[in-house]
């Protein structure tokens, strides 16, 4: 398997999607956008996210580096700041996990109780969408920038990567909590974003690096 001839492939074809994606947007990001535009953009983000995070798993290959040592902050130094607009935001090595909780199914889907004489119009009364209400762009726009610049570096995502990995083992082998609390970057089952019927091409760009990535860690060898 020529693993570097499709870390090439995939990459220049999730730049040209994350171009496309950084055009809908807007060139700052400031600002709010109409919901519909909000959501057709979610609707490729989310699996360039997914593809990307398989990208690394793929880039980081055989990499074993040692995990780096806590440094604690210098005196005076508030554990947490302000954050920097102009820094670029680090990009999230681990799919979102599943959460099944009530709020994520449809009010419209519960069942509803009526006695005569009393209502509810709060939850007798479907509630629709309206796709021009404005929504803010700026948590968008810095999860795209985040994507375009782990995209631009996968040798420093895949060293970040190897590094976690190596917390990971020595976590386990001296059975110390792990943080975060997980034994892999990805979630179970399928990535999110996946769609079985294909809509957009970055729905065969996410196809093709998971199956790779599937791959890669299923090998005899890979672990």
């Amino acid at each position: 398997m020529d693993w570097n001839l499709a870390i090439s492939r995939n990459r220049d074809a999730l730049r040209r999607i994350v171009a496309a994606l950084f055009v809908m947007i807007g060139s700052n990001g400031a600002g709010k956008m109409p919901r519909h535009v909000y959501a057709a953009i979610m609707l490729i983000l989310r699996p360039a996210e997914s593809a990307v995070r398989r990208l690394i798993v793929i880039a980081a290959r055989g990499l074993v580096l040692s995990p780096r040592a806590s440094r604690p902050l210098p005196a005076g130094l508030a554990g947490f700041g302000l954050a920097d607009a102009s820094k670029t935001p680090s990009f999230c090595l681990f799919d979102p996990l599943k959460h099944f909780v009530l709020d994520d199914y449809d009010n419209n889907a519960l069942p509803r109780f009526s006695f005569a004489g009393l209502s509810d119009d709060e939850h007798n009364t479907p509630h629709f969408s309206q796709p021009d209400v404005p929504v803010d762009a700026a948590h968008l726009f810095t999860r795209l920038r985040a994507l375009r610049s782990a995209l631009n570096d996968l040798p420093l995502q895949a060293r970040r990567l190897a590094r976690w990995q190596a917390r990971r083992d020595l976590a386990l082998k001296n059975k110390t909590p792990l943080k975060p609390k997980r034994i892999s970057t990805f979630r179970p089952g399928l990535p999110p974003g996946w769609r079985e019927r294909r809509i957009h091409e970055i729905d065969d760009v996410l196809r093709e690096c998971h199956g790779l990535a599937r791959d890669l860690l299923n090998a005899p060898d890979s672990g």
